[in-house]
């Protein structure tokens, strides 16, 4: 069966040989021009940018408040007024504010003139004074600790003898001049409170009444032994009147006198919070610009921490993008040239240049994230205002 088959087989391979074999084509034409190979795709560079966007503050307004409550007494702009740097805006009555002023300055020049009185170096005649002071209250304290003598004792009783006759000879004499004795008719007796030569010799009896009653309780006292509180007393009073001298001589010490710095530097940082206070009755505009709004009222209490006035400062004004995807941002660069068209001035486009790129995205635009690019334009002389929207054409490349 092999042997029938072989012839087969081999035909077949034959003819799959020869349908394989590649087909020849025709011959090349030398009289036919070669043609020249097509040329490889060069995709250009993208050099320019335009997004959409609008005018904004380089700066946040200005909200200006008064920090004390008190009557508004003057406003002096309204919305749409342009002011210049220093100007008074608005002002409120400062009457309790200057009098706690000068309340301030007058503690301070008190506080001054103390001061300097303790710090002044001791006159010789006031330490003569003091170590005088300290001598008698020395000899009284060493006397009452001895205890009276018998001459003192009896020197007390002569004295308490000398007040009873004193006090016997006032009473005579009054007794004539107001005619209280027994043989003067009532008629001519008179009264202290009618008359006066009367009244004086009545104020000479109590005073020797007094001078009597003290005589005899130094007797009384003389004869006495000192007592325990008594010789303290007396102890307190040398060691007092030693401080005080001894203060003199030494003049002002290191601790007092940082005492009395600090004092003066509180007068002083008193008087200058009154000025401070006294200056916020004033509003005043920090900056040449362009008044907002006006909250305030004449007549009406001022409420500290609200706005009263708000400004703007439209010297400075940018363009910012909002719908610059992060496919295009990461081509730009700050000091890219730009050329701005604004739908107020759709005729001209205004010159810039890009001053930033803001490295947080501001939202996204389908599967896109949003940037901000902030541009610096020159306003050539026209009235530019924060909100105004237009398109930026941004050229790439060039710084």
């Amino acid at each position: 069966m092999r042997t029938q088959l072989a012839p087969f087989v081999l035909v077949a391979s034959l003819v799959l040989a020869a349908c394989a074999a590649p087909v020849p084509g025709p011959a090349p034409n030398p009289n036919e021009p070669t043609r020249a190979p097509l040329p490889t795709r060069v995709v250009a560079p993208r050099t320019t940018i335009f997004a959409d966007g609008s005018l904004a503050l380089a700066t946040p307004a200005l909200q200006l408040s008064f920090d004390v409550t008190a009557r508004v007494i003057k406003v002096n702009v309204a919305p749409g007024q342009g002011v210049n740097q220093g100007d008074v805006l608005a002002e409120v009555d400062a009457g309790s504010l200057n009098d706690a002023l000068q309340q301030a300055k007058d503690q301070l020049a008190l506080t001054e003139a103390q001061i300097a009185q303790q710090q002044a170096p001791a006159r010789q005649t006031d330490i003569d004074s003091a170590q005088a002071s300290v001598n008698s209250a020395l000899a009284r304290y060493t006397e009452l600790k001895q205890g009276s003598t018998t001459s003192q004792v009896e020197q007390a009783l002569r004295s308490w003898n000398q007040a009873k006759n004193s006090l016997y000879q006032s009473q005579l004499q009054r007794d004539t001049e107001c005619g209280w004795s027994g043989s003067t008719p009532l008629a001519d007796k008179k009264s202290p409170d009618n008359d006066p030569d009367c009244k004086y010799a009545q104020y000479q009896v109590t005073s020797a009444e007094l001078n009597e009653r003290m005589a005899y309780q130094r007797y009384i006292d003389a004869q006495q032994p000192p007592t325990a509180d008594r010789i303290a007393a007396a102890w307190a009073d040398v060691v007092s009147a030693r401080a005080s001298l001894t203060k003199l001589q030494a003049g002002t010490a290191a601790e007092a006198k940082l005492v009395s710095d600090i004092q003066l530097e509180q007068a002083r940082l008193t008087v200058q919070r009154a000025q401070r206070n006294v200056a916020k009755a004033k509003l005043v505009s920090p900056c040449n610009c362009t008044v907002q709004s006006v909250e305030v009222v004449f007549g009406a209490a001022s409420s500290p921490g609200v706005a009263a006035i708000t400004l703007l400062k439209l010297e400075d004004i940018r363009f910012r993008t909002t719908n610059l995807t992060e496919r295009d941002v990461v081509s730009i660069q700050p000091g890219n040239p730009v050329s701005v068209r604004l739908r107020a001035f759709s005729e001209e486009a205004f010159a810039g240049k890009v001053r930033a790129v803001l490295p947080l995205s501001s939202g996204t635009q389908g599967n896109n994230a949003l940037f901000t690019v902030v541009i610096d334009l020159d306003p050539a002389g026209k009235a530019l205002l924060p909100g105004m929207s237009g398109q930026a054409e941004i050229q790439l490349g060039a710084t």
